[in-house]
């Protein structure tokens, strides 16, 4: 089990929004099996921050159904074993564009230009359904593809984050919200079918056709600038 606290400031810009925002995971416990085990930390302790994430981006309306974002990452590994370290701390550019359509059409691309040098692209759908009145269900499907972050045949020691430039996987989702006033309550069940060979690693020794995991997220927002007024 892992821990992922974020929080993020959203500030309208230029008629669209600016975002600041910080993303860190956190091992929940020691998880030091070389058997059963893979963990960013290696094992090291419980309650290990293994990973932070700085992010900026800006989006903005591209006409009257599309939305388009573009921003940066900054991958930080504080951590000096396990699966990552300081020497994968590297940098990403992304964009996104977004559809006001059934299914809310999205495509989003990463491209690394530090440690892995390559192109990473997301494809997605998604429809919410009302199971009640007050817990809406959002059903999502993700596929990813590899353009250029898999292993580099000319130089087979620099970090790829898949084992080759292909299909990555499919991921099938159902997120639920339930709202309490500022607080929302978001339980979530992912199952996953990979195609990439480091997609299918579930334990050190173990590669899986099939995936599945479940989580839940807690988060509170609170406006600090007043509402403009409605126009009459």
């Amino acid at each position: 089990m892992v821990l992922q606290p974020d929080a993020y400031l959203t500030i309208p810009a230029g008629g669209g929004s600016a975002v600041l925002g910080f993303w860190s995971t956190i091992d929940a416990g020691r998880y030091d099996d070389p058997v059963d085990d893979l963990s960013e930390g290696g094992g090291t302790s419980s309650l290990n921050a293994t990973e932070l994430n700085v992010w900026a981006e800006y989006g903005h309306g591209l006409g009257s159904r599309m939305t388009g974002t573009v921003g940066g990452l900054i991958y930080l590994f504080p951590n000096e074993s396990g699966l990552t370290n300081d020497v994968n701390r590297t940098v990403e550019v992304y964009g996104k564009l977004q559809l006001a359509a059934p299914l809310s059409p999205k495509l989003a691309a990463w491209y690394d230009l530090d440690k892995v040098n390559g192109l990473y692209l997301e494809g997605s759908v998604s429809h919410t359904v009302a199971v009640s009145e007050s817990f809406p269900v959002t059903l999502g499907a993700l596929g990813g593809f590899s353009g250029s972050q898999g292993i580099n045949d000319a130089d087979p020691a620099e970090i790829a984050n898949f084992a080759g430039n292909t299909f990555t996987h499919l991921d099938l989702s159902a997120t639920g919200v339930f709202r309490l006033g500022s607080v929302t309550l978001s339980p979530t069940v992912h199952f996953l079918l990979p195609n990439d060979d480091f997609a299918r690693i579930t334990k050190p020794a173990v590669r899986r056709d099939a995936k599945a995991w479940a989580g839940v997220s807690l988060s509170w927002s609170k406006q600090l600038t007043r509402p403009e007024p409605a126009s009459e």
